[in-house]
């Protein structure tokens, strides 16, 4: 089956290359000319995704690139659209992207064609959209519009999209239904056919749920350093419930990304424009807010002020292992800090670069080139993220490097059990024998 994939950022390129591991002949179109000639030559500029340069290259006699719109939607009987988001106000989406995008599809639709609408929009836009289409081509062809949102996990996403947990389609029509049937029909994953509000809304809420499930364990951890008890025993325990999963237990400096942060909160706009009140959803963005603060209690609760003392804060993007500094913790952090008179050396192994371009200078905020220099020039070493060169220090390296071998975990990224020498610190963190 021929596909035409439109938008080569991230949800683009991931599902260009799984279309095209599957079997189908993919057209990707991009008007960045650049990255459209680095794809030609399967050049990947997202290079924490396992395997995503390799399945690209195995399949490029299956994928076609190109920046002009009469290449790929001429004579195209289904167009993805892979357009990501932008937010403009807190809660508020500008889809004007996308709707340009599709007014220069309607230049060169030439037959009747399914539309996808691949990335994650407000509820309601699929009719929106249909409604627009079929106006721009003066209803000279039927033009379906389907919705069907993603659920890729950066650092995951090619697993995520040749496996999905399901796969969630929105249709509104006998005909679309049999396209998506044969798009999908090699992946071995549950298919739910619903409408296009529902398959718009399940994503909104499933990333809901998550960020509750987050703020709610924060809060545990909080109630864990008052009363004695471990967080990570207690965050073990509830996971072992089927009914409640292992997953999104871990406590932190907070969630951060650009979808589990923004979907939040379209989702929690959406309520206040239809006048439903989501008190938990309400609950669970406050809690966020000030989990940075949270962290900088715990660390003031230990060595009393913060004033004049130079901490190491290890891991600027939102997720280890990955380059995205897009609504990370390390932002607000940073700036708590300072505002404490903190000093600051910053350190990340993917990101510091792009965190350095974007954040507010201060002549108590500097870079370090390496793990290992940040941790030599620090009093204390802060962990917001859980990149695998963390995760990887060794008792014997913290206690060279630091001057004195004392670390704040913000992401449960160290075992505290390996490290006898290195006084280990945690919101809702109680190690037997340490402290």
């Amino acid at each position: 089956m021929k596909l035409t994939i439109v938008g080569m950022d991230f949800v683009g390129l991931v599902n260009a290359v799984g279309f095209a591991e599957k079997g189908h002949q993919v057209f990707c179109l991009d008007s960045d000319k650049k990255k459209i000639a680095a794809l030609r030559k399967n050049e990947v500029t997202i290079n924490s995704e396992y395997k995503l340069a390799d399945i690209l290259k195995k399949n490029d006699f299956n994928i076609r690139f190109t920046s002009e719109y009469r290449d790929a939607i001429y004579d195209s009987s289904i167009i993805m659209l892979a357009i990501e988001p932008i937010e403009r106000d807190s809660g508020k989406i500008d889809l004007s992207p996308l709707y340009q995008c599709a007014k220069e599809c309607c230049r060169f639709i030439n037959r009747d064609v399914t539309v996808i609408i691949r990335t994650t929009v407000p509820v309601g836009t699929n009719r929106d959209l249909k409604d627009f289409m079929l106006t721009v081509t003066e209803h000279k062809y039927n033009i379906d519009v389907v919705s069907n949102p993603e659920f890729l996990s950066q650092g995951s996403a090619v697993k995520d999209m040749l496996s999905p947990s399901r796969i969630v389609v929105g249709v509104s029509t006998k005909r679309s239904q049999m396209v998506m049937k044969e798009l999908y029909k090699d992946f071995e994953s549950p298919i739910l056919f619903v409408s296009p509000e529902s398959a718009e809304l399940i994503k909104y809420a499933s990333n809901s749920y998550l960020a509750v499930k987050l703020s709610y364990i924060n809060e545990i951890a909080d109630l864990c350093d008052k009363v004695g008890a471990d967080i990570q025993e207690v965050s073990f325990g509830i996971g072992l419930d089927p009914r409640i999963g292992t997953k999104y237990l871990s406590s932190g400096v907070g969630f951060g990304g650009p979808a589990l942060t923004l979907d939040t909160k379209v989702m929690q706009q959406l309520a206040i424009d239809k006048e439903v009140k989501l008190s938990i959803l309400d609950a669970a963005l406050e809690v966020n807010e000030h989990r940075s603060e949270a962290l900088i209690e715990k660390i003031k609760s230990v060595i009393g002020h913060v004033s004049g003392y130079r901490f190491a804060v290890l891991g600027l993007s939102y997720k280890g292992n990955t380059g995205d500094i897009r609504k990370s913790p390390a932002f607000k952090f940073i700036e708590d800090l300072l505002k404490e008179e903190g000093r600051i050396i910053a350190y990340d192994t993917n990101s510091t670069l792009a965190f350095k371009k974007r954040m507010k200078s201060d002549q108590h905020l500097d870079y370090a080139n390496s793990l290992e220099e940040a941790l030599r020039t620090c009093d204390f070493a802060v962990f917001l993220n859980e990149s695998d060169e963390f995760k990887k220090l060794t008792n014997e390296q913290i206690v060279e490097y630091m001057k004195r071998p004392v670390v704040f975990d913000g992401k449960a990224v160290l075992n505290p059990y390996q490290l006898p020498d290195v006084q280990y610190y945690a919101i809702g963190k109680k190690i037997r024998g340490k402290n």
